[in-house]
């Protein structure tokens, strides 16, 4: 651990404050991802989608090694095709007392990470909680006790997650407090501490390959206020209260990394449909906005939400939470609506739940992922792409984009690649291509199809079936 005194923690809490603290001076040894507009982009200035899972490991000591996780399982991920993996990390073990940060801790997050990179998945560091910590209904401690207000107001009526943000007086009363910036036991605000917090934990990242970025807070409640944000959503909350605070952390952040994408969240009632009033918390231009999608019933307005919002203020939308169910037709009806949006998004497993009625498993390659979710998708576009889309029964893969990139406008260079996962489990036999605009230049049925627009193309269609 790294233990500072009270003067040291106020001290390096006012230098956040004044912006004082010396940014990271080492470039990432990879290019970072960038965005233009909507588009997550690469190096090359090629259209990035990423197809990823959630590993958050919610048992002692919260980390996913601990819970089996490593090569042969970063290799399976890769192997079917996932390029990402939003990997949750708990506040509570980061600062197990305020202003006290456990680096071993950390450090067991960037080795996950770093074995990631190695197969060049793109990890997006999530500080992740649900409803709080123990002490008031969650099923586990994402954010620490010490941070846990409740003003004596009792737990029960406590169902369980995630049913007690709903029941519980001190769930509610403890969010509340946070919002207030109840004083930590130093006296410090907690969220001044949360945002110390973030800085601590980018600055191990900040020179990374294969970091995506980072996502701020994970399904943040709005405590009391949440009756007023159904159905027509949280406005005053998120653009007067989530947002100021998210800024505190994105600020942080930025002191020590000004390359990677942050990813700022709305409130929890988006993941069910309620309109989406989120703006950019600090106007930061390399930056991002983390939404879920767990709509109900047959109209899914989630992703529109989502990606307009999003769109709205310029930044890259992903969505990074969906799923959490085994019912094969309802993640092949998803993973349908994202491609027809066009959309990165982040699978969250069954098995990870953390329920009264259903305890985690081990994170895993099968349980971080279900085949229904395992499909043809365009890992990168040398150009902008204008639609996808897959037929599962058929296995017919289409694919059209614009030749010209999405940050300029202008023609790609001779050669630039497009790369497209061809999944095994879906074309067992082989594949044939159509191609119209471009020429295949990667070996006969490769897992990755690699193409390259013909001269003076502007549009390039391609046609995916199975041999």
């Amino acid at each position: 651990m790294t233990i500072k005194s009270s003067a040291a923690r106020c001290l390096g809490l006012a230098m956040l404050v004044l912006g004082l603290t010396t940014p990271a001076a080492a470039a990432p040894p990879a290019p970072a991802l960038g965005h233009a507009g909507r588009w997550l982009t690469d190096d090359q200035g090629r259209v990035v989608t990423l197809h990823g899972v959630n590993m958050v490991y919610k048992n002692p000591p919260y980390f996913p090694a601990a819970g089996g996780f490593g090569e042969q399982d970063a290799r399976f991920l890769a192997e079917n095709g996932f390029n990402a993996v939003r990997l949750g990390f708990a506040w509570n073990a980061v600062e197990p007392q305020p202003g006290v940060y456990d680096d071993t801790y950390i450090e067991q997050i960037k080795q996950t990470q770093q074995l990631l990179a190695r197969y060049h998945i793109h990890s997006l560091v999530d500080s992740h909680q649900d409803a709080f910590n123990e002490s008031v209904g969650a099923s586990w401690s994402g954010f620490p006790a010490w941070a846990t207000f409740t003003d004596g107001l009792p737990v029960q009526p406590n169902p369980g997650f995630p049913l007690v943000y709903f029941t519980s007086p001190a769930q509610n009363q403890t969010w509340t407090n946070f919002w207030k910036n109840h004083a930590a036991p130093d006296g410090v605000g907690v969220q001044e501490h949360y945002a110390a917090m973030w800085a601590h934990v980018a600055q191990r990242f900040a020179d990374q390959p294969y970091v995506l970025g980072y996502d701020l807070i994970n399904e943040p409640w709005p405590g009391w206020e949440y009756p007023t944000c159904f159905p027509k959503g949280c406005p005053r909350f998120e653009k007067d209260v989530l947002a100021p605070f998210e800024a505190k952390a994105m600020n942080a952040v930025r002191q020590v990394d000004r390359t990677h994408l942050v990813f700022y969240e709305p409130s929890l009632t988006n993941d069910f449909g309620t309109p989406n009033w989120m703006p950019n918390p600090t106007g930061d231009p390399n930056a991002g906005m983390s939404f879920h999608d767990y709509c109900f019933g047959p109209d899914d307005t989630c992703v529109t939400n989502g990606l307009d919002r999003a769109a709205a203020d310029g930044v890259v939308g992903v969505v990074t939470e969906f799923g959490a169910t085994k019912d094969q037709a309802r993640l092949t009806r998803l993973t349908d609506r994202f491609d027809d949006a066009m959309a990165s998004w982040m699978f969250w497993s069954q098995p990870q739940n953390q329920t009264p009625d259903h305890p985690q498993e081990p994170p895993t390659g099968p349980n971080l992922m279900d085949p229904a979710i395992v499909r043809p998708y365009p890992q990168a576009v040398a150009g902008t792409p204008q639609q996808w889309q897959f037929d599962s029964t058929t296995g017919t893969f289409t694919l059209r984009f614009s030749a010209h990139r999405a940050d300029s406008g202008q023609p790609f260079a001779a050669g630039a690649r497009t790369e497209v996962y061809l999944p095994q489990s879906t074309y067992p036999g082989g594949y044939q291509v159509v191609s119209q605009g471009a020429e295949v230049v990667s070996a006969p049925d490769a897992r990755l199809l690699q193409l390259t627009t013909s001269p003076g193309q502007e549009t390039v269609q391609v046609t995916i079936t199975r041999r």
